[in-house]
C-alpha cells in the first residue's frame, strides 16, 4: 500500500508543477499567480487557492484529495515504522523490556518483514536475548531425534518439552547479523558445563546448512571443533540425506543428526541414552567433557546477536 500511496503523492506534485508552468496563461487556473505570491506569505491565501482549483479527473477539489493522500502517505509511513520495530528475534523482545521467558513471536524474513514466526526466548541465562533452536530434557515421554532431512529444515517437538527450530529458520535468524551460540549441558549427576562461541553462521540450502563457528570459550571444551575445524565447514548430514566428510553415513552409523565430519566430537541430537552407555559415540555426546559412552540428561543450543 505505501508505495502506491507514494506515487499517487508524487502524481499530485506534479500536477501542481503543470498548473503553476501554466499560470501565464489565459486558459490557466486564474488563482495559480495568486498561490505563487501566497506561498510565502499566507497559508490561508495558499489553501483558498488550492480549494479554487480542481483535478482534472473527477472533479474532486484539489485541495481535498491533497489532504486524503497526505494522510494516506502518513499512515503508510507510520506502518513502515512499526515493521522496522517489529522483534527480529529474542535480543530485541530483551531490549524493548521484555524480561520474560517462553514462546514469543519474531519477524527475522528481511525480504518479508510482515511474516511471524514462532520462537522459544530465553532471558534469564548469561544476560538473556536468547533465541532457543535446541533443547532435549529428561522426560517421560521422549521426542525422537532421529529424524528425516525435511523435518530438520522445518524443525519438529514442542516448545514446552523438546524441540529443533529448524534449519532453515536457523540460516535466517544467523544472517541477519553476528550471531554468538550457548550451549548448556547436564548430565544425570546434576553436573552443568557451558560452552559458548563468539562467531556462529549457518548457511544456506545450497551449502546444505553449512556451519560456521568460531572463538569458543566455556568449561565444557570445545565440543564443535572451532580451532580444529573437526565441525566447522562442515554441512548438516541425517540418515537419508549424507553431506558428512567420512566414506560412512556418520548420521545413520551414529543415530543422529548434525554437522558431521568424519564423524564427531560432539552428537547433540543422538539417541537418548541414560548416562552411560556401552555402544560407541551413538548417544547424546559432548566428547570433550564426558566421551563417547556417556549420554547427557539435558542440552540446549541458543543463538543472540554478538554485539
Amino acid at each position: 500500500m505505501g508505495g502506491s500511496v507514494m506515487m499517487k503523492a508524487a502524481v499530485l506534485v506534479m500536477q501542481v508543477v503543470a498548473a503553476v508552468s501554466q499560470a501565464s496563461q489565459p486558459e490557466g487556473c486564474p488563482v495559480v499567480p495568486s498561490l505563487l505570491q501566497a506561498a510565502g506569505y499566507s497559508p490561508y491565501c495558499v489553501a483558498s487557492a488550492l480549494a479554487s482549483c480542481a483535478h482534472q479527473g473527477d472533479g474532486k477539489p484539489f485541495l481535498e484529495e491533497m489532504r486524503e493522500t497526505l494522510a494516506e502517505v502518513r499512515q503508510a509511513l507510520t506502518e513502515a515504522e512499526e515493521r522496522r520495530k517489529r522483534p527480529r528475534h529474542c535480543r530485541d523482545l530483551l531490549d524493548s523490556g521484555d524480561t520474560g521467558t517462553g514462546i514469543r513471536q519474531v519477524y527475522p524474513f528481511l525480504q518479508h518483514p510482515d511474516a511471524p514466526v514462532t520462537v522459544y526466548c530465553d532471558h534469564i541465562v548469561d544476560g538473556g536475548g536468547w533465541t532457543v533452536f535446541q533443547r532435549r530434557r529428561n522426560l517421560t515421554e521422549r521426542e525422537d531425534f532421529y529424524r528425516t532431512w525435511v523435518e530438520y529444515q522445518l524443525g519438529f517437538g514442542h516448545f514446552q518439552g523438546e524441540f529443533w527450530l529448524g534449519l532453515d529458520l536457523l540460516h535466517h535468524l544467523t544472517s541477519t547479523t553476528l550471531q554468538e551460540l550457548r550451549i548448556d549441558l547436564k548430565a544425570y549427576e546434576n553436573q552443568h558445563r557451558w560452552a559458548k562461541y563468539g562467531q556462529f553462521y549457518i548457511g544456506s540450502p545450497d551449502t546444505y546448512y553449512r556451519i560456521k563457528i568460531g572463538r569458543y570459550k566455556g568449561d565444557a571444551g570445545d565440543g564443535l571443533g572451532s580451532e580444529s575445524a573437526r565441525h566447522n565447514g562442515y554441512s548438516f548430514s541425517t540418515h537419508d540425506a549424507d553431506h558428512d566428510g567420512d566414506g560412512t553415513n556418520c548420521a545413520q552409523v551414529y543415530r543422529g543428526a548434525w554437522w558431521y565430519d568424519k564423524c564427531h566430537i560432539s552428537n547433540l541430537n543422538g539417541y537418548q541414552y541414560v548416562g552411560k552407555h556401552d555402544s560407541y559415540a551413538d548417544g547424546i555426546n559432548w566428547q570433550p567433557w564426558k566421551g563417547y559412552h556417556y549420554s547427557l540428561m539435558e542440552t540446549t543450543m541458543m543463538i543472540r546477536p554478538a554485539f
